[in-house]
């Protein structure tokens, strides 16, 4: 399947009454939400998300969504705060329900999927695909210790160094330094 043109906005009926396969490229700079999120103006600009969507219904009619979201982003390390590279992948699987036609109790929607609502039968694309993102982006993240901001490391291990030596060792030199001129006056 070759690469197809990002959609941002959908026609509901039309794309899943056609069984419609989606693989399409769409630069990371279109997600204007998730750019808080990030670290490196410059991986937002080249960056970019791989998306695969397939639009199917069910046995009992139901418009099912199932797609997988690929991209790099560059995130801030938890430690440093300098960018890391990091490797996204999402699955999801959602129900896509017209907002205007959804009764209050929401029974129409099956009961393992999650429910999108399009409005007046068009879904906003981008924005289930920014909103997945979204979720799937790692909660805390870090550089290897090795790999973190140089001038970081070696205050971590200046640090280390001096919990490690004993704090008390130089107030025995100047008790010694202390008796020793005490005996001297005498």
């Amino acid at each position: 399947m070759s690469q197809q043109p990002f959609p941002e906005i959908i026609d509901v009926r039309k794309f899943f009454s056609q069984g419609v396969l989606l693989k399409a490229s769409l630069p990371l700079q279109s997600c204007k939400r998730l750019e808080p999120y990030l670290s490196n103006a410059e991986g937002f600009i080249k960056s970019k998300i791989d998306v695969n969507l397939a639009f199917n219904k069910d046995d009992e009619g139901r418009y099912i969504l199932d797609g997988e979201i690929e991209s790099t982003l560059f995130l801030p390390c938890q430690r440093c705060m300098l960018g890391i590279e990091h490797a996204l992948s999402s699955e999801f699987s959602v129900q896509v329900l017209d907002e205007l036609k959804v009764s209050g109790d929401r029974e129409l929607a099956a009961d393992e999927l999650e429910v999108v609502l399009s409005f007046e039968g068009k879904l906003d694309l981008l924005a289930l695909v920014e909103d997945e993102l979204i979720l799937s982006l790692p909660l805390v993240i870090y550089h290897d210790k090795l790999d973190c901001n140089p001038k970081l490391v070696s205050i971590q291990q200046s640090a280390r160094q001096a919990l490690d030596s004993k704090p008390f060792a130089d107030l025995e030199v100047l008790k010694q330094q202390l008796l020793s001129a005490k005996g001297e006056t005498e």
